[in-house]
């Protein structure tokens, strides 16, 4: 058999793999929460948005602290950790926006690596003014193309919800 018959033969089994990345989208994704070594977090605390500042030295198109700090509330509201004025034990989550990159789906599609859509968040967590905790969080999307479209704003929600996840981890309900 030559070798462009063997090229030939493996095409069809490339070609499916590169469609499914293409569909799928592929990314990094990165995160953790720490406490401080003496400070252990009360059953059922609950978690107020704070500062969300734009550390990037970048102006962006869209407003990306508030899209963090929606996101944010609505992951926090979805575990029932939301503070909502209470008397309940709080913790303020004040976040910066170290990384961000919009991206392009159509680019991905073309050349994975191209086009990325990344976001990386620094936050810290505070009782009182006293600095208790920190979170970090880096998700990007280096490969796909249709279903990767509005990752540009998706990712706000994805990073958000892995940063809760981690919270809801170590805060007893």
């Amino acid at each position: 058999m030559t070798h462009s018959r063997q090229l030939l033969r493996c095409f069809p089994i490339l070609l499916s793999i590169l469609t499914i990345m293409a569909l799928t989208g592929c990314g990094a994704v990165q995160h953790k929460v720490t406490f401080q070594d003496n400070y252990s977090p009360q059953a059922q605390t609950k978690i107020e948005v704070g500062q969300v500042t734009n550390e990037t030295k970048e102006t962006f198109d869209v407003n990306v602290e508030q899209m963090l700090t929606d996101a944010f509330a609505e992951e926090l509201r979805k575990e029932a950790m939301l503070w909502d004025g209470g008397s309940a034990t709080k913790l303020v989550l004040n976040s910066k926006i170290v990384e961000y990159t919009k991206g392009n789906a159509f680019k991905r599609w073309l050349l994975p690596g191209w086009g990325s859509t990344v976001l990386t968040i620094q936050c810290d967590l505070k009782d009182g003014n006293k600095l208790v905790g920190s979170a970090e969080a880096r998700r990007t999307v280096s490969i796909g193309g249709g279903y990767t479209i509005g990752a540009w704003k998706t990712i706000f929600a994805s990073v958000a919800k892995d940063v809760v996840e981690d919270l809801r981890s170590q805060i007893p309900k």
